[in-house]
């Protein structure tokens, strides 16, 4: 068994809609990781040698590619002498330009306009405004999109994007992702690169099959194009993900597939395209101790 714990940013920075780990709670977690598991990289584990010990085991890793992660997270890595594994969006580090995610919070975030045409036939009525005229309503209205957006097919996604990136475009976005020299030098480091596909769409709601293919290979071709190997991994997206997509994930060259799902992950027992990770976020301290330790999800078990 084995504990795969899952980052996304890492920095000093606050932000109201999604806040990055703080620094110091970072450190917190490796050294206690280390401290308590055989920390290794999961693609070792998965396809190496096996690990012999008496300890639990663990690995680190980290979605999207932000630079922070190379500028906060990589020393204290190199401070505990962990090897962690980082899925990049690849046309996001091409353009340094955030996931749509974190895209769509940051533009609603610091622009200074009102106006806003989002008055489309397939959202529900509370999500169809033309304006937004304070900081307050944006966080409100973002908060309640975002999770909508997850769920409905890509065209339509891509539709809403795009307008708020049109209405909002006052706002300069850029710097917060790694280039590819970033990306080579955590590879030098010992780290291990991996796909989180091309834009970072949720597969599971793509219509066109060849799309799902575009997203899944154009990314790994992109990695073997400039960091010299085609990755063994692809860590789905929003944790998105069904038969159809592992299937072309197969069929494109991955070994493994990477879910989320809070638990952590049975060699033979569970599927090798639907790998949990356990993910931990800008939390108290002790909450973020029952994460590790999988007891939050325990619990809910027995509760629910």
């Amino acid at each position: 068994m084995i504990f795969n714990f899952l980052f996304h940013r890492v920095s000093p920075k606050r932000d109201a809609l999604w806040d990055p780990m703080d620094v110091r709670l970072f450190e917190k977690c490796i050294r206690y990781i280390t401290r308590n598991f055989d920390v290794v990289l999961f693609e070792d584990y998965a396809f190496g040698n096996s690990v012999k010990t008496n300890n639990k085991i663990a690995s680190i890793m980290f979605d999207d590619g932000y630079e922070d992660n190379i500028i906060y997270a990589a020393p204290i890595l190199q401070k505990y002498n962990c090897k962690a594994s980082f899925y990049i969006v690849t046309d996001s580090i091409d353009k340094n330009l955030p996931i749509w995610t974190y895209l769509i919070d940051y533009l609603f975030q610091k622009t200074g306009r009102t106006a806003i045409n989002l008055d489309y036939a397939f959202l529900p009525e509370l999500l169809r405004v033309m304006r937004l005229d304070s900081y307050a309503e944006r966080i409100i209205y973002v908060r309640r999109l975002k999770p909508f957006l997850k769920k409905i097919p890509q065209s339509w996604r891509e539709v809403i994007v795009s307008e708020i990136m049109n209405a909002y475009n006052d706002v300069q976005v850029s710097g917060e992702m790694m280039n590819w020299d970033q990306v080579r030098q955590l590879r030098a480091a010992g780290h291990y690169i991996g796909s989180h596909t091309v834009t970072h769409p949720v597969l599971g709601m793509i219509e066109e099959n060849s799309a799902v293919t575009e997203e899944l290979f154009l990314s790994g071709q992109k990695i073997k194009d400039k960091v010299g190997y085609f990755p063994v991994s692809i860590s789905y997206p929003v944790g998105s993900y069904n038969l159809n997509i592992k299937k072309v994930a197969q069929e494109v060259g991955y070994k493994t597939g990477l879910a989320v799902n809070q638990k952590p992950y049975k060699p033979g027992k569970q599927d090798l395209f639907e790998v949990p990770r356990i993910e931990l976020y800008n939390e108290p301290w002790w909450k973020t101790k029952l994460r590790i330790s999988n007891r939050i999800e325990q619990l809910k078990s027995v509760i629910y």
